[in-house]
């Protein structure tokens, strides 16, 4: 076996995944129409009753998603001695049963895939060779995360099968992972949080705590509500992935549970040196909202956030010693970091902040991965500026001893 291919077949010069039939009828007025079918067994002895799809070149996301429904849900049976047939053996065992369900969800990804007739399902394992694995991997160079992500499941899968005699040799351990640069939004260490929440205005407080606290972006933040609790948490389908993820539930620490349930039925008090006295607003559906009373937009919150920073004394000191903070960090440990975070702590940057706190909880990976919605991948990224956070924060500490000795 030399190459593999995580592609779809093609039929008739069309692209067309594994299963699908497509026909095409000229009508007498001259035109041509084209109807695509789900018939995985065609011109087999389990051909069926062949089903209609949602047209492929008018209702492309209708029609992905029901092929992938059909792929998932249909029982397939592999050869023995195929990848299929190792990927079911793996998915009943102890191993597969043990890991966390987030883990387990990141696995089934990958195993899908490796799985599916259109890609290596029913190769045998004996034939599947480095420079398949290679090819894969570098068809995937789009999503590194997710490329690196496959070969790490495959390394997994394949050393559970070699004691078994499932397998003889694991050419994954033979293909680098793509190089990802550390580059992401820069959690923020513990002086910035302490400060924002000490002198921010009300909304951005919140906005602190609850970024911390849930580890979601800017734009899930301004939907969230009292609608959204439950238990010991809150339930969140991120605006982001709503296409290909359902709401979860991310349990939050009993403080935390208790103070948005403070917020539910406290107003926030806002003050401006135009007013004649404080106004307090007050929203039963929100948590974040607007001096006005008004919801925020992702982009009125990070203008509200940009206008505290730039507009403000105490903004003003978060960035002077945010740049100093952070040039430092780049020069020690070579960060790659997004432009922004040069400048300003971001609004992003609070995810990272509450994986980190999860993590100084005693939190393992999968876990956090597991209660955020995040993939595994994504929180090791952020567990990569675990230490060095510390370092970030001890030596801010020590440089707010100096300036109050000077």
């Amino acid at each position: 076996m030399g190459t593999a291919n995580f592609g779809k077949k093609k039929e008739s010069g069309v692209t067309l995944p594994e299963g699908v039939e497509k026909t095409s009828v000229r009508k007498p007025n001259g035109k041509v129409y084209t109807y695509y079918y789900w018939n995985p067994g065609r011109g087999t002895d389990r051909e069926g009753e062949r089903v209609k799809l949602p047209n492929a070149d008018t209702q492309p996301v209708a029609f992905w998603a029901e092929v992938e429904r059909r792929q998932t849900s249909e029982p397939t049976t592999y050869p023995p001695g195929s990848i299929g047939d190792l990927i079911a053996r793996y998915r009943r065992s102890d191993e597969f049963r043990r890991l966390s369900e987030g883990t387990r969800s990141n696995y089934e990804v990958t195993m899908r895939r490796f799985e599916a007739h259109d890609t290596w399902g029913m190769v045998a394992v004996k034939d599947l060779t480095p420079l398949a694995v290679q090819t894969a991997r570098d068809a995937m160079k789009e999503t590194p995360v997710m490329a690196n992500q496959m070969l790490s499941v495959g390394r997994s899968i394949w050393d559970w099968a070699i004691p078994l005699d499932l397998a003889k040799i694991n050419p994954f351990d033979k293909v680098k992972d793509f190089d990802i640069p550390d580059r992401g939004h820069v959690p923020w260490p513990s002086w910035v949080i302490d400060h924002v929440r000490a002198h921010a205005w009300p909304d951005l407080v919140r906005m602190t705590r609850l970024g911390v606290m849930t580890c979601q972006r800017g734009s899930d933040l301004i939907r969230m509500g009292p609608e959204h609790r439950d238990r010991n948490g809150l339930w969140c389908r991120p605006k982001k992935t709503r296409k290909r993820r359902r709401a979860f539930h991310i349990p939050l620490a009993t403080a935390d549970a208790l103070e948005i349930d403070r917020w539910a039925e406290t107003p926030m008090t806002f003050t401006n040196s135009r007013w004649l006295k404080p106004i307090d607003r007050f929203r039963k559906d929100l948590y974040l909202y607007s001096p006005k009373g008004a919801q925020y937009t992702a982009d009125g919150l990070r203008a509200r956030w940009g206008r505290w920073l730039a507009d403000t004394p105490e903004g003003r000191v978060v960035c002077r010693r945010w740049k100093e903070w952070v040039g430092a960090q780049v020069k020690k440990y070579d960060w790659d970091i997004d432009p922004d975070d040069a400048d300003h702590p971001t609004i992003h940057g609070l995810r990272g902040t509450g994986i980190l706190a999860r993590a100084e909880e005693g939190y393992e990976i999968d876990q956090i991965a597991n209660d955020i919605g995040m993939s595994r991948q994504n929180v090791e990224h952020y567990m990569r500026f675990r230490d060095q956070m510390k370092v970030g924060a001890d030596g801010q500490k020590r440089l707010r001893l100096v300036n109050k000795e000077d």
